[in-house]
Order: structure tokens, then sequence, then C-alpha cells
């Protein structure tokens, strides 16, 4: 899973080709893949690998697979000037992540997803994401939560999934990306 820049380097640096890894569908909905987040160990293969995906389940055919992680932390971020919008618009931004079979650790510690925009205090959610796990096999869209973006804000739409407060391991994920779907009033 190594990045060409940092090949010596244990953490997965964004690939920021948004033109290759950040898809704008025609409904605004933005769908950012795995390869253009930071992904804490994400470049050491005994905690993360790349792997494949068919085209049914990914339009960019790859995903984060978490093989093992006492330390999860993965975020991303997505310049407000990609947001299509003339009026202030409200975006669920959605997690997609899969379970293998034989995942392990979720029972115990919820995973926290954070959103937000540059400059401004996070919103916080903890989820504890074995209900998910027992549905091994299936892409689960988790929302990470909400936020407001007015026409005239500049700056970024930050957003991450994270468990760093203990040292409980888990792995057995599949983690494709993030959609950020405008909400319809």
């Amino acid at each position: 899973m190594s990045h060409p820049e940092h090949a010596d380097h244990p953490h997965w640096t964004a690939d920021v080709d948004h033109e290759k890894w950040v898809e704008i569908s025609s409904d605004g909905t933005v769908h950012i893949s795995s390869k253009a987040m930071n992904i804490i160990w994400g470049n050491d293969s005994r905690f993360w690998h790349w792997v494949d995906l068919p085209e049914t389940e990914s339009c960019f055919k790859v995903g984060a697979e978490l093989v093992q992680v006492s330390w999860i932390e993965v975020a991303g971020a997505l310049d407000l000037a990609k947001l299509r919008r003339s009026q202030p618009t409200w975006y669920e931004i959605i997690f997609l992540i899969k379970f293998k079979a034989d995942s392990f650790g979720w029972d115990q510690v919820p995973i926290t997803f954070e959103v937000g925009t540059s400059g401004t205090a996070k919103q916080k959610k903890s989820i504890l994401l074995e209900k998910y796990r027992e549905k091994f096999d299936k892409w689960h869209e988790l929302s990470g939560g909400c936020v407001e973006v007015k026409p005239d804000m500049a700056g970024y739409l930050e957003f991450g999934m994270l468990e760093v407060e203990t040292r409980w391991w888990k792995g057995g994920m599949l983690f494709e990306g993030v959609k950020i779907r405008p909400l319809i009033k």
C-alpha cells in the first residue's frame, strides 16, 4: 500500500489527484476515494492493504482494507469550491464501509466520526460498529454527520473516522471512501 513519495513513511498521505479520486454526480453528490484520504499506518502492509473492488461496488475500483490496528485514524478534506451551491446547503458525510467474515474488535469501542469546515469546531458522533460487522460482506453507508455550507464560505470541508483512545485491536474492514451528499429540504 505504498505511496510513491513516502515509500519509507508508515502513514498513507492522500493522493490529491482529484481528477482520478473524486467524482461529482449530477445530483451534487461528491464521492471521494479512500486513496484521496490520509490513513495513519496506511503505508504499512502489516496494518492496511489496497484491494481491488469490482466496478459494481466502487467507481474507483479500489479500497483500503484494514488488516489490524489499535489506532485507527482516517481523515479527508474537500475544497468548498467543489460543492455547487447558490444558497446555504446542508451536506451529509457518509462513510462507505464493509466488514469481512473474520473481522474483529468492533464490539468493545465506538468509532468517532468528525465533520466540520475549516476553522470551526468539528461535530463528533460515536458509533459502535458491531451491528454492522454482523452483516458482513455488505456495504454500509454510515453517516458521519451533517454540516451547513453557505455560498460565501471558503476553505475546506473536513471529515474523519477515528478511535485513538484505547489500545483495542480491530481489523477485517474495507473502506471504499466517503460520499458528501446534499440534503434536500
